[in-house]
């Protein structure tokens, strides 16, 4: 399903390995360069300045291109049909495939462009296919077709951005589904909420030690940081009493108000708490960003100092917990260090060097018949293997 070439990949995630372990002197340079040819990448990913260039100019390219066939065919009056904006996505998608299984792009900068430019213009198409004049957009469908969208330009290429798109109309399109139930779906929406995002985020990180998802890591990493914040909105006080006033047209307090008051202030901890324990950098930092979301939620209701005043003192006091915690764990304790691991684990290091080993022998060359020419010590350059390795 994905549209790169799978053998790339893989050989991309083991030069990825190799650059920590040749950091770390567990290899040479050498031996990371022989290895490196006989694993060869064929794709087209520049470095992150030219990548960013590459994006802007083919953005550039492809709006002047649109305006221009739209300018065409302003006089037939299909411009403003969604069928229009369908059939530029078609275009760009095209020219995405083009670019990724005939030149080879992968994170270019240019696939990302068109990746991005055929997505807008397929949900503008569809914005426009479910809107009505009177009512205006229809999100239920809406976000029901970007999420079938979403899911398949995620599959086909395992983007970060698409990931994000899908999640997002995954969880809009329950809250307006619920909200086309009326007054009781309203209710009942953060309760709802919660099992889904929980789902996404359990579904996320199962599958995330899958060899079969092994494409697709990055997208499960957002998937499952779309699914805790999700989470944590569900049954954030602040959120929850705006949804209210929003149904009942006017403030009042909200039933379970005891519930989504400690789901606010205690899921951010909850959240650290679950990150030390199964060392998870993805539980703890959104725990940590999340604090502060609590921390502004308690300040809307009971303003014991000014926002900037709460502000610092939360950051003061989370500043003074990780300095703590850095001097503490400078001796490692259960697992966890402040200091940089010094080389890689020794299972990984066995890989590494029965893989030089194995790749060392099969460029050995049989001994040459004539010996008057010396190729001196070896060292992968040389007529051999030298007595060093």
């Amino acid at each position: 399903m994905i549209a790169y070439n799978k053998t790339w990949l893989a050989n991309l995630r083991l030069r990825d390995k190799l650059k920590k372990d040749l950091r770390h002197g567990n290899i040479s340079d050498a031996e990371f360069k022989l290895i490196a040819e006989k694993y060869p990448v064929g794709f087209y990913s520049p470095p992150p300045f030219v990548r960013v260039g590459l994006f802007i100019l083919t953005c550039v390219i492809v709006f002047f291109a649109d305006g221009l066939l739209s300018l065409m065919a302003a006089s037939s009056n299909i411009v403003e049909k969604a069928s229009w904006f369908f059939f530029l996505g078609a275009l760009s998608y095209t020219a995405l495939e083009l670019m990724v299984n005939a030149k080879f792009h992968y994170r270019s900068g240019v696939d990302d462009a068109l990746l991005f430019i055929s997505m807008c213009l397929f949900i503008a198409g569809f914005a426009i296919m479910v809107s009505d004049l009177n009512i205006g957009l229809n999100y239920f469908p809406l976000s029901g077709s970007v999420l079938l969208l979403s899911f398949f330009l995620t599959l086909r290429f395992a983007d970060m951005l698409t990931t994000a798109v899908c999640c997002i109309s995954f969880f809009a399109f329950i809250f307006f589904g619920c909200e086309k139930i009326g007054a009781v779906g309203l209710t009942i929406i953060p309760f709802i909420m919660m099992p889904a995002s929980a789902g996404i985020y359990w579904l996320s990180h199962t599958n995330s030690s899958s060899p079969k998802s092994i494409n697709y890591e990055n997208c499960l990493i957002i998937a499952q940081i779309v699914a805790l914040l999700t989470l944590y909105a569900a049954g954030n006080y602040y959120i929850v009493q705006t949804l209210s006033d929003d149904l009942n047209g006017q403030h009042k307090p909200i039933a379970f108000g005891a519930f989504f008051w400690v789901w606010t202030i205690a899921l951010p901890f909850v959240y650290i708490w679950f990150g030390l324990k199964k060392k998870d950098v993805i539980l703890l930092r959104t725990g940590l960003i999340l604090t502060a979301a609590a921390v502004a939620t308690f300040r809307a209701y009971y303003q014991l100092f000014p926002i900037d005043v709460m502000l610092t003192l939360a950051g003061a006091v989370l500043l003074g917990i990780a300095y703590l915690v850095m001097k503490y764990l400078k001796t490692p304790k259960q697992g966890f260090t402040y200091a940089e691991p010094d080389e890689a684990d020794p299972m990984d290091r066995v890989k590494i060097e029965s893989l030089v080993i194995a790749q060392t022998f099969s460029h050995a060359p049989t001994p040459p018949a004539d010996e008057g020419t010396k190729f001196g010590g070896g060292d992968f350059g040389g007529g051999g293997s030298s007595g060093n390795f």
